[in-house]
């Protein structure tokens, strides 16, 4: 199980939180996750279930996007770059990545090695954009 591959211990309110990040395309806030994981274990708090995305994001389980002061959760199974609505917040991850290319060079002039990065590509979401 991917708890125990990461270190942490398994638990239920783990697995619920886990399985409900699985299940979303979008990334979350800790609320949104915690009212959809209540659904598949009794007794999860809020503070509780923040606790176990730090633990989560700590262990590289979880990746973790701060858009306006908030943060929002999603799994970090696979390298994936972030389309966000500047209208309503909406976050998707992108189907594939778009600076690939990148990694492993240097930057001209400064001699940077790229070893990774993250791309948030700004703009309006297909609903945004019909309603102006």
């Amino acid at each position: 199980m991917l708890l125990r591959r990461a270190g942490l211990r398994v638990t239920p309110q783990r697995v619920a939180v886990l399985e409900t990040l699985a299940t979303g395309r979008h990334l979350a806030t800790c609320q949104n996750l915690w009212r959809r994981a209540q659904r598949r274990t009794a007794g999860l708090g809020l503070v509780t279930a923040y606790r176990i995305l730090e633990r989560m994001r700590d262990a590289g389980l979880v990746e973790q996007v701060d858009i306006r002061g908030v943060a929002h959760f999603g799994l970090a199974d696979r390298h994936h770059d972030h389309t966000i609505c500047q209208r309503c917040g909406t976050i998707e991850a992108t189907d594939g990545c778009l600076l690939d290319t990148l990694a492993g060079k240097r930057l001209r002039g400064t001699g940077f090695l790229v070893q990774g990065h993250r791309l948030d590509l700004l703009g309006l979401c297909q609903a945004c954009q019909q309603a102006v």
